[in-house]
């Protein structure tokens, strides 16, 4: 065994994140590590990573208690190295700066030695089937290639475990793959790799054991040919939940409702969005999909008021809008629920009841004096509505597990009152219950007579919870079909057509 941890816990302030784990991993297996949303997934690989320290219990690295004094930096030097949700990785530096931060930089006669620097970092490249121009920002990436920047960068180093946290959460089909290659080229060469993640097929294609986490303690591991998707949900919640991809989920009548949003021939003024034409209905979810850089994210922030507008007309319930603001939104009845929910989505040193009140603290206000009970009361309602897991309104929200911060971002806007909802990637990084959760929560919403614009990468979802499904390509608003029959070869096919098209209209040019 490379990893054993024996009856490991961590509480915080008496409250048990983790209790009495035993888990171990060896050399050169993929092992998943999957539990709801505060199973004590992240607070284990922290521990691991030397951010957070335990409370008991031991943890034995190749037959050899752990040290004494351990931090991140011993955790290096044992061979491990995390690679979180989120990129940490400078955006003005280029891949190859990135890839040798916290390196010694070679050097000769005091000047660093760029192109040995470039031989060795495309060296280990090479070896793990990653093609990248080590030239170029990070900032001018795609999620996928800054994902191989810092595996990369990990694999510099002596790797024996690398840890991998919602790795394909940003990620296409075809970028996931890509990494799945990757990973299973680090296996092939050694490498242990624990890989957490909410997405089960993943976890049934990819690993060969996986440990199931459930309120911090063990409950299962096992080899991945033994088991299924449905007894890992199963072991998840407790409960013998239903597969989602065979739940029926009622379809609204796409020919009944009233237009809600209009948009017409909207173009950004950074040429990301083109010309794009689409009518959301009240009473039903329009979902939309397209493949990475299609603009779908950035024609969601044209519409809220985030991304600046060139050309084209938005109109709310019949109404013009000629210059959208978040602000002006907000007041219209919009929700947005945006990809990034802890850069831009929520104040994470913020408390629960704070986070929740963001846009809506007018609310609470009268005379110029605020209510501090009466916002603390509404939040009180939101975490009981819907099942939010924390100690209570005061609570950071930096505490919470992702599913959780989630909800408190959907709190937020239900606070609002809104009739209209933007939602872009609303379960990325979520547990399966708190995935079930969001898509009832909207199709009640939808039932009320509210409409629903559903971005997501998850094609299977779409199909799960959309009621028609538009494809954005190249910027524009392609097609839209009703969800009736649809199989994911037709979206798929509409895109790929989508791009041939603007390539030939390109080359034309």
């Amino acid at each position: 065994m490379l990893l054993e941890a024996r009856k490991l816990d961590k509480s915080f302030n008496g409250v048990y994140a983790l209790k009495g784990l035993d888990l171990s991993l060896k050399e050169g297996e993929i092992h998943g590590l999957v539990g709801e949303n505060g199973a004590g997934k992240s607070t284990f690989i922290k521990i691991l990573g030397g951010v957070y320290t335990k409370s008991s219990g031991e943890l034995i690295w190749n037959g050899v208690p752990f040290p004494a004094e351990f931090g991140p930096v011993q955790s290096r030097e044992l061979g491990i190295n995390i690679i979180f949700q989120d990129h940490v990785l400078i955006p003005a530096f280029s891949a190859l700066e990135n890839i040798w931060l916290g390196r010694p930089y070679p050097r000769k006669n005091g000047l660093i030695q760029w192109k040995e620097m470039e031989k060795a970092a495309l060296k280990k490249a090479t070896e793990l089937g990653i093609c990248l121009d080590l030239k170029k920002s990070i900032s001018q990436m795609t999620p996928a290639q800054k994902k191989c920047v810092e595996i990369l960068r990990a694999m510099m180093s002596d790797c024996k475990l690398l840890i991998l946290d919602e790795p394909t959460a940003s990620l296409s089909d075809k970028e996931a793959n890509l990494l799945f290659s990757i990973i299973k080229n680090l296996k092939a060469n050694g490498t242990a790799v624990l890989y957490v993640t909410h997405r089960l097929e993943e976890i049934m294609a990819l690993t060969d054991r996986v440990t199931v986490l459930r309120n911090g303690e063990l409950v299962s591991t096992c080899d991945t040919d033994s088991t299924s998707q449905k007894e890992l949900v199963r072991l998840m919640s407790g409960n013998e939940v239903e597969n989602s991809s065979e739940m029926e989920i009622p379809r609204a009548n796409i020919h009944s409702g009233t237009p809600a949003l209009t948009i017409s021939h909207l173009s950004s003024a950074d040429h990301i969005v083109k010309d794009a034409s689409i009518t959301v209905h009240t009473g039903r979810i329009t979902g939309m999909f397209g493949l990475c850089g299609s603009g779908r994210t950035e024609f969601l922030e044209c519409i809220y008021g985030i991304r600046r507008i060139s050309g084209g007309t938005i109109e709310i319930s019949g109404k013009m809008v000629k210059k959208p603001s978040p602000v002006d939104s907000i007041k219209k009845g919009i929700a947005f629920i945006c990809e990034d929910r802890r850069r831009k989505a929520m104040i994470p040193s913020f408390t629960v009841e704070e986070n929740m009140n963001l846009s809506s603290i007018d609310h609470y206000s009268k005379k110029g004096i605020f209510s501090m009970g009466a916002a603390v009361s509404a939040a009180n309602g939101m975490i009981n509505a819907l099942k939010i897991r924390c100690t209570g309104t005061s609570q950071p929200a930096c505490e919470l597990s992702g599913g959780n911060q989630q909800k408190v971002v959907f709190a937020k806007a239900l606070l609002t009152s809104p009739s209209i909802w933007l939602c872009d990637e609303p379960t990325q990084a979520v547990d399966v219950a708190t995935r079930q959760q969001i898509h009832s929560l909207l199709r009640t919403q939808a039932s009320e007579n509210k409409a629903v614009l559903y971005v997501s990468s998850d094609l299977t979802e779409l199909l799960e919870v959309a009621d028609e499904i538009a494809v954005m390509a190249s910027g524009k608003i392609r097609k839209i079909f009703p969800n009736k029959n649809l199989k994911p070869a037709d979206i798929l096919a509409c895109c790929y057509e989508a791009e041939r098209e603007e390539v030939h209209e390109d080359e034309s040019i």
